[in-house]
């Protein structure tokens, strides 16, 4: 801990402010959404989809002011605490996001394909020539 405080340069308050500045402004618009209110996790009528997209704004706000005020206080465990909570919430989040558009994409196109990323992925509807070499091959073994 030494060592960090002998390279505080002059620099490292101003910038650490400017973080907490932006992450305070992504936390409200985590909270609040964006302009059309759309992706808020205080909104009334929100799918929880963009509810979820709201928390993982806010929480990379969080993350952020955490940061700043580690900077600040020079305090090496709140640097820590903040990264290491925010990792986690902000995979976990965006794990759920990514698995609910795939299903939403899937049971909006059927049989046919996924949707990912505002692109349809094909899904055969026939096994390759290997598969059905193999499943002929036990059909037979099972009729003799």
């Amino acid at each position: 801990m030494e060592t960090a405080s002998q390279l505080d340069p002059l620099w490292a308050r101003p910038i650490a402010v400017a973080v907490i500045a932006i992450g305070l402004m992504l936390v409200w618009r985590g909270l609040r959404g964006g302009r059309d209110g759309d992706r808020a996790l205080l909104g009334q009528r929100i799918d929880m989809l963009h509810r979820i997209e709201g928390f993982r704004l806010t929480v990379f706000g969080l993350v952020l002011i955490g940061v700043g005020a580690a900077v600040i206080w020079r305090a090496q465990w709140l640097l820590l605490l903040a990264l290491g909570i925010g990792f986690v919430e902000i995979l976990e989040s965006s794990t759920l996001i990514a698995v609910w558009r795939w299903s939403s994409g899937r049971r909006t196109t059927g049989d046919k394909g996924v949707r990912v990323s505002g692109r349809t992925t094909l899904i055969p509807r026939h096994p390759s020539p290997r598969a059905e070499r193999v499943i002929t091959h036990h059909r037979e073994r099972s009729e003799q």
